[in-house]
């Protein structure tokens, strides 16, 4: 699995965790799962090919 396929999975995973949490879950965990969202997608979206192409 290259790199661009494991952050794909963790927004995957996360956002996911998000529209299953339960309603009483507190506000500041869903804030920081965005947050982790927002980050991984920002590496996502700045990957180079030779950065996907490598297994880390």
């Amino acid at each position: 699995m290259n790199r661009r396929e494991r952050l794909e999975l963790e927004v995957s995973n996360i956002q996911s965790k998000i529209d299953n949490a339960p309603k009483d879950i507190p506000s500041h965990i869903l804030d920081s799962w965005r947050k982790d969202i927002v980050s991984l997608e920002f590496e996502l979206n700045n990957l180079v090919d030779s950065e996907e192409d490598n297994n880390y």
